[in-house]
């Protein structure tokens, strides 16, 4: 991959956070432009991996543990595993909802609108932890506000590159959400085996 499609890929990205389609005109629609949109998940990680923290030292209740390299570790296949799993649960149900052609699309779309997305939740997820995760403030609106940003985010994203109806783009969000739920529960679950071994 360039930088010249990277640059292509977070632009058409950008276009779509507002709400402009013709966004979807930087995305070249291939089987290389497919796998190297994926560089996303290597710009993201970073961003990704500092909201974990934050998350994780906001909340009193969080296990903690000494095994750092292990837990590390199940940090990035779970990662990984969120990349992999997504795209292959919506092959489905673009299948389903017969918009399998536009799929390649979708998952260039997707993977470059993630950047995005990261960077406007870190922000937000810095002042959630800052005042305590596990308290009502003002951080708690902050971050709920981002994330609805993102899933409206999202839903345009869907809607524009799958050519969906609008409550089959939103069940593309529900999907990403319910998705990142099971993944993250069973994260905590494999962490708090580190602590407790």
């Amino acid at each position: 991959m360039t930088l010249q499609d990277a640059i292509r890929g977070f632009f058409g990205a950008w276009r779509l956070l507002h709400f402009d389609r013709t966004g979807l005109q930087y995305f070249q629609v291939s089987p290389a432009a497919f796998w190297h949109s994926f560089w996303a998940a290597a710009i993201v990680l970073p961003a990704d991996a500092i909201a974990t923290l934050l998350l994780l030292s906001g909340d009193s209740t969080a296990s903690t543990t000494s095994d750092t390299l292990h837990t590390t570790l199940i940090y990035l296949e779970i990662y990984a595993l969120q990349w992999l799993i997504f795209p292959l649960v919506i092959a489905g149900y673009t299948e389903m909802i017969q918009r399998s052609d536009r799929f390649v699309l979708f998952v260039i779309a997707w993977n470059w609108s993630s950047i995005i997305r990261a960077a406007i939740v870190l922000p937000a997820i810095a002042i959630f932890a800052n005042e305590g995760t596990d308290s009502a403030s003002w951080g708690a609106a902050i971050y709920i506000v981002a994330l609805g940003v993102t899933f409206v985010y999202g839903w345009f994203v869907a809607r524009s590159a799958l050519d969906a109806p609008p409550l089959s783009a939103a069940m593309v969000v529900v999907i990403e959400i319910v998705l990142a739920i099971l993944i993250w529960a069973g994260a905590q679950n494999l962490i708090g085996q580190a602590g407790a071994g």
